[in-house]
């Protein structure tokens, strides 16, 4: 569908000193699959989703769109700074909604959209709220319904549920994880949460502090997935190869390894 080919990146800071992110970078993203994507901090997690959606180019290589597509595909991008993508004096019906009105859709459609989509998450929200009174979670779910809307062919999140305690953000995980098996559209998630990344994902995809693509961890459980999966003997083990992964990375130390385990 969408892939990055051999991809070189880097970036300077202040001082001018060059800091090489993605190094001969390839990755293919499948119609219809559901990627997590684990490494230490600094390796490349969200300089990779911001090449999909065309945020920033690569210094070498190549973002090859396949030719089935429409020359527009439409991306959906939940950032890890949810905020500052959201208008504040807003209620969450016209922050939902934003796209659809700046396409021309009329109101009266897209508060029956933004009601339905509220209700498909099962959230106390009302479409009368004010964002900026919401909790930072709320505020999320904001976010992601408002990339929902457009029915993208892709969709790429950044620690899209990281405002919420894990009660919530399981709930919220699962709530997403059954709207996106209706939609099937390719997934790109980025997580620091092993347990979240390793249920909710196809494919865990694990960067290393290179960036390039260490391993790839497949998880074929059943969907919809569930918190009692935790404890099943595929998910330990899945689970057991990224942390033995992130350990390697410097990213878990050993007191934290011993922990996680």
């Amino acid at each position: 569908m969408i892939k990055l080919k051999n991809i070189y990146k880097s970036f300077s800071d202040d001082n001018g000193n060059i800091k090489n992110v993605l190094s001969d970078f390839s990755f293919e993203v499948e119609d219809s699959k559901f990627y997590t994507i684990v490494g230490p901090n600094g390796c490349g997690k969200s300089t990779v989703l911001n090449l999909f959606a065309g945020v920033i180019l690569p210094d070498t290589g190549e973002v090859v769109v396949n030719s089935k597509l429409s020359e527009s595909i439409h991306i959906g991008y939940v950032w890890q700074d949810y905020r500052s993508s959201l208008l504040p004096w807003y209620n969450v019906a016209e922050n939902i909604t934003l796209p659809l009105r700046i396409k021309g859709v009329i109101k009266s459609q897209r508060m029956k959209i933004a009601n339905e989509l509220l209700n498909s998450f099962n959230t106390d929200l009302t479409a009368s709220q004010l964002t900026y009174e919401l909790s930072g979670g709320q505020q999320q779910l904001i976010n992601l319904l408002r990339n929902m809307v457009i029915e993208p062919d892709i969709l790429l999140l950044d620690e899209p549920f990281s405002a919420l305690d894990q009660s919530n953000r399981w709930s919220m995980a699962f709530r997403f994880e059954q709207m996106w098996l209706d939609l099937k559209i390719p997934v790109l998630f980025v997580s620091h949460d092993i347990d979240e990344a390793v249920l909710l994902g196809d494919e865990i995809i694990l960067l290393n502090k290179n960036g390039q693509i260490e391993k790839r961890i497949k998880n074929e459980s059943p969907r919809p997935r569930s918190v009692d999966m935790l404890s099943t003997e595929r998910h330990i083990n899945c689970r057991k190869e990224v942390i033995e992964f992130l350990f390697e990375q410097g990213a878990i130390k050993n007191g934290q390894r011993r922990t996680q385990k």
